[in-house]
């Protein structure tokens, strides 16, 4: 490890003592950890110089560009978070950009509108749309007794299917619990050499629609699949200390942007519909008549939940609107339940999400044009294995042929 690599993971490590889950997971030299666990932390001013003294000797370092870029952005991140906890008041906006390098915008509510059609459509009836959505995922809910057996068969076939496009490590592996009293759906917990943990929160009802796209969201091809394979090519093979450690910054937007298309990725065509009818729902003790339907209501939701959610956060957190203002905009937007409207309310209420909630929605987007052409595998691959930010995303996309832009 070099003397960069060990002050940007000293300087990460050090501010997690200030904001704790600011560092989502480290797996990097013990000693290193074991230092800054002293029992005073180290005072932000010293950290606010420590991340200025950092920034200038990445710039002035030999590094591969692509790599100098990545820990720029993610200091840049620790430097803005340092100054807010050291009680400077940051622009939401502004707080947004120096800690992810996206700019959020309120998405037109006509798009919103939209949403609101197509599941009309999906699922018609005489009775309120939002009334419809409930009983349609009433229709698709996992008894409890069966949840981690439908969670687990589901994650056995997205590591089958991941296996078959990606090099996976031979030694990666996770493990999948059921807790409870969370703000989030799901979560994976990276404990490094190619093993995850993976909790998924019984707070609300569990169905079909979650479960499809959050267990390959959170192991195979979305993070768990990202961290096994960049902590075994970056960190392990080439020394990158940076990828010792998962810390807030802008790796996050390309993070969630992966997980956000990884069971559109390993599903193609029929795939995931042929799946459901013959394994999934009879194993749930689900009637599969309406399967493809059911994909199309959780297609329409996954492209545009997060649409909802950055929305709200913006009237939250730039706009100072009512908190109950914000959750009848998540409950009428989203069409869901008052329940999973204050699920979703506390989310951005919390500390370390109130601004991370637009990576899901906005990386989506930014890699769109990525991962829906023919070469959206090839592409998920070199996201796998590469430390890219959204300027270069950006970048990468502008400069494709314009035949493949138009994918």
């Amino acid at each position: 490890m070099d003397d960069i690599g060990r002050r940007y993971l000293t300087l990460a490590l050090r501010l997690n003592r200030h904001f704790e889950g600011f560092v989502d997971a480290y797996f990097g030299p013990p000693e290193l950890k074991a230092e800054v666990e002293g029992p005073q932390p180290r005072p932000l001013q010293d950290l606010a110089s420590d991340a200025r003294e950092l920034k200038v000797a990445i710039q002035r370092s030999d590094y591969d560009p692509q790599r100098k870029d990545f820990l720029l952005g993610q200091t840049r991140a620790m430097s803005a978070m340092i100054r807010k906890l050291s009680g400077e008041q940051l622009d939401y906006v502004g707080e947004v950009e120096l800690c992810f390098d996206i700019r959020p915008e309120m998405v037109d509510e006509a798009v919103l509108e939209s949403f609101r059609a197509e599941m009309d459509s999906l699922l018609p009836g005489k009775v309120p749309l939002a009334d419809r959505v409930l009983a349609w995922e009433k229709s698709v809910e996992l008894q409890p007794d069966c949840v981690l057996a439908v969670c687990e068969r589901l994650v056995e076939e997205a590591r089958t299917r991941t296996r078959a496009l990606f090099d996976l490590p031979t030694e990666e592996g996770i493990c999948l619990q059921l807790v409870e009293n969370q703000p989030w759906q799901a979560y994976n917990w990276y404990l490094g050499q190619g093993r995850s943990r993976i909790d998924l929160s019984t707070d609300l009802p569990i169905g079909i629609e979650r479960v499809v796209p959050a267990m390959p969201h959170e192991t195979y091809p979305g993070h768990h699949t990202e961290l096994a394979i960049k902590e075994r090519l970056l960190y392990r093979y080439k020394g990158w200390a940076e990828h010792s450690i998962v810390a807030s910054g802008p790796q996050a937007v390309i993070s969630e942007g992966l997980a956000m298309w990884a069971w559109e990725i390993i599903f193609e065509g029929s795939q995931l519909a042929d799946f459901l009818r013959d394994e999934l729902y009879p194993l749930a003790g689900l009637g599969a008549q309406q399967v493809e339907r059911d994909i199309g209501v959780i297609r329409a939701n996954e492209s545009t939940i997060g649409v909802v959610d950055g929305n709200a956060a913006l009237m939250l957190h730039r706009d100072g609107r009512a908190p109950e203002e914000v959750q009848e905009y998540l409950a009428y937007y989203g069409l869901v339940t008052p329940e999973r409207a204050a699920k979703g309310l506390e989310f951005m209420l919390h500390p370390l999400s109130r601004s991370y909630i637009f990576n899901y929605a906005v990386g989506r987007k930014l890699l769109g044009p990525l991962l829906q052409g023919p070469d959206r595998v090839e592409n998920y691959a070199r996201l796998l294995r590469e430390p890219f930010t959204p300027s270069q995303v950006r970048q990468w996309v502008a400069e494709r042929p314009s035949t493949q832009q138009a994918c």
